[in-house]
């Protein structure tokens, strides 16, 4: 009887070993490891590159705010309007998407939902050489001014200003498409002024050749800024997803703002790589500036008047053809924690 006890003692130590080594292989080869199996995969859609501007992302990656919420995350850079297509057709299921461009995808039967703002400042301005003297929209009157494009948030948000300054865009000298190249633009004397994305643009042209003076657009107009933008089949299918991603950037975005160096330091260590020395200083400031758009007392929440206002000054620029039947569907705050 004693044997036969030993022997099924035996067997039983047996198979709890074989099981622990099962494990650990999966672990090892499966590229899961036991605390990380009930994590769900997520990719992040961002546009430009990897930046200093989307370390409350790397923070809450880095401090596992993300893993709390039961997600893996996995963060993707490239062009936004492959970003918004992809996360239309859950392809992708969230991204960091302009508001304007939510309102654009929803005119066009895009089934995309805003479910946190992530600047509660709109982002684009107009810059000027110190010595042109423009300091207010109307001071725009007569003058060349570059833009990117005549698409998207910086041609909008001129087309604000004008409207605070009493201007249409005829009553401009020029307006002159450079690209993405504002700050070679108003060095090179091209332009008198440009409309940037003012959190780094600026610094550039300080650096680069002169003294500056911006004009924010969220001095005269309020308009929807970026935010997280997922789609309708995520929110119906795991909405507690929807949840969990709001409240990891959210935790982000808190200490971001309460320590830009910390996040900084983040983010250059992992995600922001091969940044020179002497960009270190003026990256920290460009966070600084980030930190400011992102200040809210109510962390994620939109503004209704502001998609009415957006969605007016597209209608205005021609990007939009008519009023959405439907405005109040391009986003749904009822994923914000309740504090």
């Amino acid at each position: 009887m004693q044997k036969r006890r030993m022997l099924w003692l035996t067997l039983a130590l047996i198979i709890v070993v074989a099981a622990l080594a099962g494990a650990y292989v999966l672990s090892e080869d499966g590229d899961e490891n036991d605390e990380s199996v009930d994590l769900t995969r997520v990719t992040l859609f961002m546009s430009y590159i990897p930046s200093v501007q989307f370390s409350p992302v790397y923070v809450a990656a880095e401090r596992g705010y993300f893993e709390d919420e039961g997600i893996d995350i996995r963060f993707e850079n490239g062009n936004e309007a492959d970003g918004l297509e992809r996360i239309a057709t859950n392809d992708l299921q969230f991204g960091l998407i302009s508001g304007e461009q939510v309102v654009l995808a929803r005119a066009n039967q895009r089934p995309v939902v805003y479910v946190f703002e992530w600047f509660h400042r709109f982002p684009v301005g107009v810059v000027s050489p110190i010595d042109q003297n423009i300091t207010t929209p109307a001071d725009l009157a007569g003058r060349v001014v570059g833009v990117p494009g005549t698409y998207g948030a910086s041609y909008m948000g001129l087309h604000a200003l004008l409207s605070a300054g009493g201007l249409t865009e005829d009553d401009l000298g020029e307006l002159r498409s450079i690209g993405f190249a504002a700050p070679d633009s108003v060095c090179a004397g091209e332009v008198e002024a440009a409309v940037v994305y003012i959190v780094n643009e600026p610094l550039t042209i300080v650096q680069q050749c002169t003294p500056v003076n911006v004009i924010p657009v969220s001095d005269y107009a309020t308009l929807v800024s970026n935010g997280i933008v997922t789609n309708e089949q995520t929110i119906r299918d795991n909405p507690d997803l929807v949840r969990g991603m709001v409240r990891a950037v959210r935790r982000g975005i808190a200490d971001a703002v309460d320590d830009p160096k910390a996040a900084f330091d983040i983010s250059v260590k992992t995600y922001v790589k091969d940044l020179p020395d002497d960009q270190y200083a003026t990256q920290l400031q460009v966070l600084v500036n980030a930190a400011e758009l992102w200040r809210s007392d109510q962390p994620g929440m939109t503004d209704p008047d502001a998609w009415t206002a957006t969605q007016d000054v597209l209608i205005e620029t021609g990007l939009l053809d008519a009023p959405l039947d439907n405005l109040a569907a391009c986003y749904d705050m009822g994923f914000l924690p309740e504090d």
